[in-house]
């Protein structure tokens, strides 16, 4: 039984085979947190509120719809963690309204990556990237294939630019490599500066060669830095880095393929502050192959 204090970690359901592994994968998380699990299926009935005056449905019909597809779920849950508490929970609301509501209350939201989205050829699935965008506490998004969590045979990686947003990450990182026991990968990338045909050194450098040394030079420090804090905090981790050239939302999630969890910031240092989802952490949603977790 959990604490009254206890803050559940909630995960969507919509009935698909990618959102039964998200269950899975948050029902392990919640295991391994100690703390409960909610499986929310939301009905999506807000928008055809008016249907109800015709008779068509009732809110109450339509909430007792939803539990049945969110207990289903919640069966998922009990099979894959037997001693974690697990409730089902129904909304009237889209899933992507119903998630961030519940965000505010919530220890983490687990979502897949596109569930029943109706264009298929969209990489990220609406949900997964309302929830990523807006929720108020950590959001994982779960792809399918998803590898275990984290453990001594399954690491954590986590990108750092230095920013203060991935700062917040790298700390986030070492608790869970701790928690887990899981190798903690730190992951940097510096791209090339941009040469003209004439052969122009770039703006600010007095030749490529000069650009590419300082920029490299500049990660390494990043990925030197953020090791050290790691350590600081928690001597006993195992910690590697890679430094690598190439756009950061490519090489950040070829790095992370093998990773139990890619542990992202929700803005870089080239990002706008008034963007709630930086470009870099919202284009490595759309390219990564492990679960993602978008730390505020």
């Amino acid at each position: 039984m959990s604490s009254p204090a206890a803050r559940p970690v909630v995960v969507g359901y919509d009935g698909s085979d990618l959102a039964q592994k998200a269950v899975e994968y948050a029902a392990q998380i919640a295991e391994h947190q100690g703390e409960p699990l909610v499986v929310l299926h939301a009905a999506d009935r807000i928008r055809y509120v008016q249907d109800a005056g015709y008779g068509l449905w009732t809110p109450a019909e339509a909430h007792k719809g939803a539990l049945v597809v969110a207990e289903r779920g919640a069966q998922v849950a009990r099979h894959a963690a037997p001693t974690v508490e697990v409730t089902s929970k129904s909304s009237l609301s889209s899933p992507a309204a119903a998630l961030e509501e519940i965000s505010l209350t919530a220890r983490m939201i687990v979502v897949g990556n596109s569930g029943r989205g109706r264009v298929s050829g969209i990489l990220l699935g609406s949900t997964a990237y309302h929830v990523a965008t807006l929720a108020r506490c950590p959001v994982t998004i779960v792809p399918p294939g998803a590898l275990p969590v984290p453990g001594p045979q399954h690491k954590v990686s986590v990108a750092t630019d230095g920013s203060s947003s991935a700062a917040r990450a790298v700390h986030h990182a070492t608790d869970v490599a701790r928690r887990y026991g899981a190798p903690l990968e730190v992951i940097t990338v510096w791209e090339k500066p941009y040469q003209d045909n004439r052969g122009t050194p770039p703006q600010g450098y007095a030749s490529m060669s000069q650009a590419v040394k300082l920029r490299t030079e500049a990660a390494q420090k990043v990925a030197a830095e953020a090791t050290e804090e790691i350590l600081r905090e928690e001597p006993g981790l195992t910690v590697t880095d890679v430094v690598v050239e190439g756009r950061p939302e490519e090489v950040i999630a070829e790095a992370a393929a093998d990773s139990a969890a890619l542990i992202v910031g929700a803005r870089g240092r080239g990002d706008l502050t008034s963007l709630l989802l930086g470009s870099t952490s919202r284009a490595v949603l759309h390219h990564a192959k492990c679960p993602v977790q978008i730390i505020r």
